[in-house]
């Protein structure tokens, strides 16, 4: 099979994290597959391409003016028949509108969409009008892919009468971890300290203003010393460290930037945190499970369906900073309740969400796609 991946992508960040993860496992079973890394013209190369081409993955550029016209997409098109591609694959609203532009008869190749997630936290930006756009386009490809179970309630796709196959998010069952007990990453070896790790882009929709508060809360509240190392980046960056100031929690909260494979030094952390407002499936909650670390998460999008609703990890609700924090208290005075946690988390991530499990299920959708594309 000869698949094309297409994305718009911006960092290194779940979807990203995803596609690179299915692409090496397809290139293993003997698949051919590209990545079809769409940009502006004045884009320098991403990151994206560059762990793509350091991962040994075949990558084919497509600069253009307007990321959303026709004559690109019939660009794209020529580009797959030409390398016999024997389905596309879109990542992402850019990705899914382009080549919805183009009706079956003119395509003549079969594309599924994965729906990773909608990260508009606002009705009325740019963003928002992109994820409407998606969604119509969406009627227009041979399969839609949700990353979780939560996204079928979602009444955007019910009223456009979508239904999403759901197939969860996987990561390999074996990575090298850094045994790293540098003060650097953990910020103090003080077994009275709590050390606790979040990883993600540093935007409003990862909620890193409320797990700030509620680092304040447990430090006054309960007065307990605690340090929050945040790994990541984004353009919320410096009302962080504003916010961090405001309420003097400065000494308690170390932003570390991005750093490469964070998730390998999770495991000298106390416990992973994730404050999100709104999720699709996060690799980075996946990577906690994968060494057990224990977690307190948001209930938001697929993650109560990864932590099995509380049986492996403490979930709260979203917004709410006293939530998180006694989340987080309550986590870090239960050992019990932690290594049981810990166990079940384990145990869910090889069950469901490596990724060996989500390529046999992406197969059989571009089995059964390109089968119905050939009867038409």
């Amino acid at each position: 099979m000869n698949i094309l991946h297409l994305i718009d992508s911006g960092g290194l960040y779940g979807a990203e994290t995803m596609l690179l993860n299915l692409m090496n496992c397809q290139k293993k079973i003997g698949y051919e597959t590209t990545l079809g890394s769409i940009g502006k013209i004045t884009d320098p190369q991403k990151a994206i391409e560059k762990k793509a081409y350091e991962e040994g993955l075949k990558v084919e550029l497509f600069r253009m003016k307007n990321n959303l016209n026709l004559s690109e997409a019939i660009r794209i098109i020529k580009y797959a028949q030409n390398n016999k591609i024997d389905i596309i694959h879109c990542h992402g609203y850019k990705a899914n509108i382009i080549i919805g532009l183009l009706s079956f008869n003119h395509r003549k190749i079969p594309y599924v969409c994965t729906l990773h997630g909608w990260t508009s936290t606002n009705k009325f930006t740019k963003l928002r009008i992109y994820e409407f756009i998606d969604i119509f386009m969406m009627k227009y490809a041979n399969r839609v892919v949700a990353v979780s179970k939560a996204m079928l309630n979602d009444k955007r796709l019910i009223n456009k009468n979508i239904d999403p196959v759901v197939i969860y998010n996987g990561i390999p069952v074996v990575e090298e971890l850094n045994e790293c007990n540098s003060i650097y990453w953990r910020n103090s070896n003080n077994d009275d300290v709590i050390n606790i790790a979040s990883i993600g882009r540093l935007s409003k929709e990862k909620g890193y203003d409320i797990l700030i508060r509620s680092i304040y809360y447990i430090k006054t509240k309960y007065n307990y010393d605690i340090k929050l190392s945040i790994f990541g980046e984004g353009p919320e960056q410096y009302k962080l460290y504003k916010l961090t100031k405001e309420l003097n929690v400065e000494n308690n909260v170390v932003f570390k930037g991005y750093i490469p494979d964070a998730y390998k030094f999770l495991k000298i952390f106390d416990i992973f945190v994730l404050s999100s407002l709104t999720e699709g499936m996060p690799i980075t909650l996946l990577e906690a499970m994968r060494i057990g670390i224990p977690i307190v998460a948001t209930a938001v999008g697929g993650i109560p369906e990864a932590l099995e609703h509380g049986k492996c990890g403490i979930l709260v609700s979203p917004g709410c900073e006293i939530a998180l924090a006694n989340g987080i208290m309550r986590m870090y005075g239960d050992n019990s309740m932690k290594n049981m946690l810990s166990n079940e988390s384990i145990k869910q991530f090889h069950q469901i969400f490596t990724v060996g499990k989500m390529e046999e299920r992406y197969r059989t959708v571009y089995e059964s796609s390109i089968n119905e594309f050939k009867s038409l």
